[in-house]
């Protein structure tokens, strides 16, 4: 790391706080430069996902009014169609869920992409450019970075979320080591960096949570104030307006976007060089016991493929009559 970053001199010894520290510090060196791309990636992810849903939140709107009758109801007393509205509400709920936390997740994880090895260079002390690091980051393994942290976290989510905490925990460092050399396997090295470290990523998560739910406890009182559900009919429907409403709403990601992402590039750094660390630790001990194993062996091959004489102590390959150094009879059995 470079001398303008904290000085890392045992990994083994950090604590997580000091992670979050350096992490921070990367946000504030960094935000400049980031939130021009990620901001700009987070409004036209916006755009698209008000553009298709928005139908579905204008059924939503309709069917809120009866599904607010049954639910006051006796539950003994629903008949059929009562429990179908309820079906078609909850389905609709749960598409909607669907396709928001889809194409936001998307659009995330291609930002954050974009972004990684940029930071991961800085905040390793190693040159870097961040125009040229934008162009290196749109290569083939990227869309399978998306499939599997965009894709698979937003199907997971409709499992309880379960599986998207699982997909998160084990391999959010994709978004770095997809950029490895050939000859790497990125998925297994995001898996290896990750190893042993999951409830330090969920913290991170976590935290960029606990931020976002303080902002809406003070705003969502304001912003449902302003809400009109007018702007989603088809006939007075205005995008513009539940755009902006919708990035009023998400002002905490669209402003935190940047720390997420140097929080997740501090942890990395460390997990990845604490790794190598310990590897540079154990490879002395490693050789000298493959040594010896070695030598152990080659010693046990010479006792079963010849013998020493019992006179003057010379090696013969064989077993012969007599001895061909000192010529000693060698008249018994080995």
């Amino acid at each position: 790391m470079s001398d303008a970053y904290p000085r890392r001199k045992s990994y083994s010894s950090k604590r997580f706080s000091e992670i979050i520290s350096e992490g921070f510090y990367l946000f504030g060196k960094s935000w400049v430069n980031l939130i021009i791309p990620l901001g700009l990636i987070f409004i036209v992810s916006l755009i698209i996902k008000n553009l298709l849903v928005a139908d579905l939140y204008w059924q939503g709107i309709l069917l809120t009014p009866a599904v607010d009758i049954i639910l006051l109801k006796d539950p003994m007393a629903l008949n059929s169609d009562d429990l179908n509205l309820m079906t078609e509400y909850l389905t609709l709920l749960l598409t909607m869920e669907f396709f928001n936390n889809l194409i936001l997740l998307i659009f995330k994880i291609f930002a954050m992409c974009l972004v990684s090895n940029y930071l991961f260079a800085k905040f390793s002390g190693s040159p870097s450019n961040f125009s040229a690091e934008l162009k290196n980051a749109l290569n083939g393994r990227l869309l399978l970075v998306i499939l599997l942290l965009g894709v698979g976290i937003a199907l997971g989510a409709i499992f309880l979320y379960i599986p998207s905490i699982i997909i998160f925990g084990y391999y959010i460092f994709y978004i770095f080591t997809y950029h490895s050399e050939e000859g790497i396997q990125p998925l297994k090295e995001a898996r290896k960096v990750a190893r042993g470290a999951f409830w330090k990523i969920i913290g991170i998560f976590v935290l960029i949570s606990v931020c976002d739910f303080i902002f809406h406890l003070f705003m969502d009182p304001f912003l449902l104030q302003i809400s009109d559900s007018s702007w989603y009919n088809p006939s007075t429907r205005n995008f513009s307006l539940i755009i902006l409403y919708d990035l009023l709403s998400n002002i905490p990601e669209f402003l935190l976007a940047p720390l997420f992402i140097c929080l997740l590039t501090s942890l990395y750094v460390y997990l990845k060089n604490k790794g190598e660390q310990q590897i540079q630790h154990q490879s002395p001990y490693y050789q000298t016991s493959q040594s010896i194993e070695a030598s152990s062996t080659e010693a046990s091959k010479n006792l079963k493929s010849g013998m020493y004489c019992p006179f003057c102590g010379k090696y013969m390959k064989v077993k012969i009559e007599f001895c061909p150094h000192c010529g000693e009879k060698l008249n018994f059995d080995i």
